[in-house]
């Protein structure tokens, strides 16, 4: 995660929630009025109670005024899509072009999960001071791949995004799961697979990691979570995660 539009002194605290890892930005003035503006443009789509994720934020560092941002809100209520993306280009009318939006909806039984993915052009910007939530993600997982889907999110979590192994998942019960990753010619990193995969555990006592040389040029890599807390998949999976867990 890069975090080279923060100065010194506004390093931002961290904290983990049911959905994942987050830093708590206060001093992002960029940030933190794209995300009010975001904030204004959910209550006028009628959506007054929810959570706003920031998944991803790029500044331009040549083109100034020029922002990418991709992020995530946690709602009870029904959201439309259309409704959003209407009401965030009649709040971005006056402040800039807003380029094509992209969004994705997840309903998880009470919650539902609205995500979006845009760029936009501003002409002016107001001092904002909200509090942001920004994904810390996994080691290895780059904010700019998401969403990922299952196999290229298990690939990357052990260092094999750049030559994948084949994935079998088996899915004991809600919150253990065991993967099973046969790969061909690939050095396996002890270190990286345990950091990566204890971000979704409390510890390391519920992670088990066991590998079996098959042939000479193949390794079979089997990891097991225990006490897996499958919502932090969510942000990095978006509508994917059903592929994991269909139901709730």
């Amino acid at each position: 995660m890069p975090w080279g539009f923060f100065r010194n002194k506004d390093k931002p605290k961290f904290e983990r929630d049911k959905l994942g890892e987050w830093a708590l930005v206060t001093a992002n003035k960029d940030l933190s009025f794209l995300t009010e503006v975001i904030s204004k443009s959910l209550s006028r789509s009628g959506s007054k109670k929810n959570q706003i994720y920031i998944l991803q934020f790029g500044k331009d560092s040549s083109i100034p005024g020029l922002f990418s941002i991709k992020g995530m809100v946690e709602t009870s209520q029904n959201l439309s899509e259309n409704s959003f993306q209407d009401s965030l280009r009649k709040s971005f009318d006056d402040l800039g072009n807003l380029g094509e939006i992209r969004t994705v909806k997840l309903r998880l039984c009470n919650d539902i999960f609205l995500f979006f993915n845009f760029n936009l052009f501003l002409k002016r910007i107001k001092t904002g001071n909200r509090e942001v939530k920004l994904l810390v993600p996994p080691l290895g997982v780059s904010s700019s791949q998401i969403p990922y889907s299952p196999d290229r999110l298990f690939n990357t979590l052990i260092g094999a995004e750049n030559d994948p192994c084949s994935v079998e998942s088996d899915l004991v019960d809600s919150r253990m799961m065991r993967l099973v990753f046969n790969c061909r010619k690939f050095t396996l990193d002890h270190f990286r697979v345990k950091q990566s995969f204890s971000y979704f555990l409390d510890d390391m006592l519920g992670l088990r990691v066991k590998t079996k040389t098959t042939s000479s040029n193949s390794l079979e890599l089997e990891v097991v979570l225990l006490n897996l807390k499958k919502e932090y998949l969510i942000p990095l999976l978006w509508d994917n995660f059903l592929t994991v867990y269909p139901s709730c």
